[in-house]
């Protein structure tokens, strides 16, 4: 064979290469939908548990995973605060920063970029819409305890839908609430054109298009035990109402009480949230399947409690052990289904889950 023919078939080869890469290039995968759960402190043998004890769990129907590292900048054990402006902005800050640098300069998160672009945005959580991780997504303060201000901050964030608990920190004390500037912050989102819910049964017959606060406790949610509903039934409120957008949108959900029940080295209560969070996975998966342009990212922002799985049954009952009551600097797992879902594999710093997120409106 003559040398030019060879060069001709090296050049064709290279072209085929070219347009085969770009054919699967994660650039033409951009998804309509983002959907990002967070188990907060969510650690592999939740995860692992969760696998084990049910055939059907939602981490079973995953095939791009990764692993996070979650250290904040300025410790090797984050706080939520810090783990949530990681995954909301790409960027490392420090434990108790929500949405600034560690020098107090602001970050333009996920939202602010989705609605940039005309996409809806919601939050779903079992703690209140101020706390640490919803607060990620929305709000920037340099103490997360400012949860008053951080409610101010909601009035400006433009989110479609937010369904969680907190009534005290937008309601003056004259309405039961716990603000003592005497602002009443349902009254001016009012103004803004939001509708209100308080119970889970107005939220469910609600078929409006306007944008949704739903407060429906004072503070946190209930345990999932104590509810008769569950995350995922919240979920799927958030996502049909979103999904009226035919430009797309970013959904946040968080189950934040696998944390706390780590925290309090309870086992059952830790698994009765993972439980829980795991309807809200199966509840973004189906909606995901269906529509075929939606991403669904699962992580946490961190582990808690060194938690591990000390014993069983063969009846695939496990038994759960805790090396601490606080924070660990364990990596967490990332999984991702969808379109665009390949960038999360392999491990990777939390702030690259958010830069990947981030990635889609660039």
């Amino acid at each position: 064979m003559k040398f030019t023919n060879i060069l001709r078939l090296l050049v064709l080869a290279l072209l085929f290469h070219v347009s085969f890469v770009k054919a699967v290039s994660p650039q033409e995968k951009k998804p309509k939908n983002i959907i990002l759960l967070i188990g907060d402190g969510m650690g592999l043998s939740a995860v692992s548990t969760s696998i084990l004890t049910d055939s059907t769990s939602s981490f079973r129907k995953f095939r791009f995973i990764g692993l996070s590292i979650t250290c904040s900048a300025d410790n090797l054990i984050t706080d939520s605060a810090a783990g949530a402006t990681a995954l909301s902005t790409g960027h490392k800050t420090n434990n108790h920063y929500i949405g600034v640098t560690p020098d107090t300069s602001r970050l333009v998160n996920i939202f602010e970029l989705a609605e940039k672009y005309k996409y809806s945005t919601g939050i779903v959580s079992t703690s209140s819409i101020t706390h640490a991780t919803p607060a990620g997504f929305y709000a920037h303060v340099a103490e997360r305890s400012e949860e008053f201000k951080i409610a101010e901050q909601f009035l400006e964030s433009g989110i479609d839908i937010a369904i969680g608990g907190g009534r005290h920190f937008f309601l003056p004390e004259s309405k039961n609430g716990k603000r003592k500037d005497n602002q009443d912050l349902i009254q001016s989102l009012d103004q803004k054109g939001y509708s209100y819910f308080t119970k889970v049964d107005d939220l469910n017959n609600y078929k409006g298009s306007e944008q949704v606060i739903a407060l429906l406790e004072d503070v946190s949610l209930s345990d999932a035990g104590k509810r008769n509903y569950s995350l995922g039934d919240l979920t799927t409120v958030a996502i049909n109402h979103l999904s009226k957008n035919e430009t797309g949108f970013v959904l946040m959900v968080e189950g934040s009480q696998i944390d706390w029940g780590e925290h309090e080295n309870n086992a059952a209560k830790a698994l009765n949230e993972v439980s829980d969070f795991n309807e809200a996975i199966h509840a973004a998966l189906d909606f995901a399947e269906k529509d075929g342009n939606t991403l669904v990212v699962v992580t946490a922002d961190h582990e808690t409690g060194g938690t591990s799985i000390i014993g069983g049954t063969r009846n695939k009952e496990v038994s759960l052990g805790f090396a601490s009551k606080g924070h660990t600097a364990a990596c967490v797992g990332i999984f991702a289904y969808g379109p665009g879902a390949e960038l999360f594999q392999g491990v990777m710093e939390n702030t690259q889950i958010g830069k990947n997120l981030i990635h889609f409106f660039d």
